[in-house]
């Protein structure tokens, strides 16, 4: 019998948020110094990144791709949701009823990085 080797797999949580284009510097700032650092801390939150949804707008409102990767699917279960939390905690502390958003949590099967010669 041979044994198996079970690894798992990341999970991502996306939250797909739109806010006035009047409020995406400050909010886009507060991202970065404040709401990510605080919510990723490499247990339960182990990276984040935003993106910018490149999409012809009918509104003044940017769309953004917030994600956040969680090591596996077990830790966002257990933790995931509460980490989530301090994360619209903080966004409603500055921008209450400014944004709208939709989440999507996804399991990552295959990432391929190749480092940049440059």
């Amino acid at each position: 019998m041979s044994e198996k080797t079970i690894t798992a797999n990341p999970l991502l949580y996306n939250i797909t948020l739109k806010i006035d284009q009047d409020l995406a510097e400050q909010w886009l700032h507060s991202m970065k110094a404040e709401f990510l650092p605080a919510c990723t801390d490499g247990q339960v939150i182990v990276a984040s990144q935003i993106n910018q949804v490149l999409v012809a707008q009918e509104d003044k409102d940017l769309t953004y791709a917030i994600q956040f990767i969680f090591a596996t699917k077990e830790i966002f279960e257990e933790q995931g949701l509460s980490a989530l939390a301090k994360f619209l905690e903080l966004l409603d502390a500055k921008f209450l009823r400014k944004y709208v958003y939709f989440t999507t949590k996804m399991e990552i099967l295959h990432s391929l990085v190749v480092p940049s010669e440059n």
